[in-house]
């Protein structure tokens, strides 16, 4: 699925039209620069999910976990000071991933290859004209 955005209105109607989507109990791997509006789309698609507190990238705490009113606990995590795989097994990610929580994960090329199958990748790109570009995929990557 590619999806053209122009606006936060239209990221957050793109997060109300995938509703189904983004509430999965699966692994979230996003993709993009720097800038690209992956802390923007897991912002929008928390906030849909009653999410209330959001406290932005997680870059320097590394994993942010979230509880919503029905109780559903949520993760986001930010792997783009991780330097090496022993920091990454250090994350509890293993764990993490044993779970079953939807977990929402910038960088996460960097951990690739401790992502399950069943990961939905997120691709984000920019246009000249600041048009994100969002294009979603349900693929092993490894």
């Amino acid at each position: 699925m590619i999806t053209e955005i122009k606006t936060i209105e239209e990221l957050k109607f793109f997060v109300q039209e995938n509703e189904s989507l983004f509430r999965k109990k699966v692994c979230y791997a996003f993709r993009g620069e720097m800038g690209a509006g992956k802390t923007t789309l897991i912002h929008c698609i928390l906030e849909y999910n009653g999410i209330n507190s959001f406290q932005g990238s997680p870059t320097y705490s590394i994993i942010n976990e979230y509880e919503s009113q029905d109780g559903n606990c949520f993760y986001h995590i930010d792997c783009y000071r991780l330097k090496n795989d022993f920091e990454a097994f250090d994350l509890g990610l293993e764990e993490l991933l044993s779970e079953k929580n939807p977990i929402f994960i910038e960088w996460a090329d960097k951990i690739e290859k401790f992502l399950p199958a069943d990961t939905i990748w997120i691709d984000i790109s920019v246009s000249n004209d600041q048009i994100r570009t969002i294009e979603i995929a349900n693929e092993n990557r490894s």
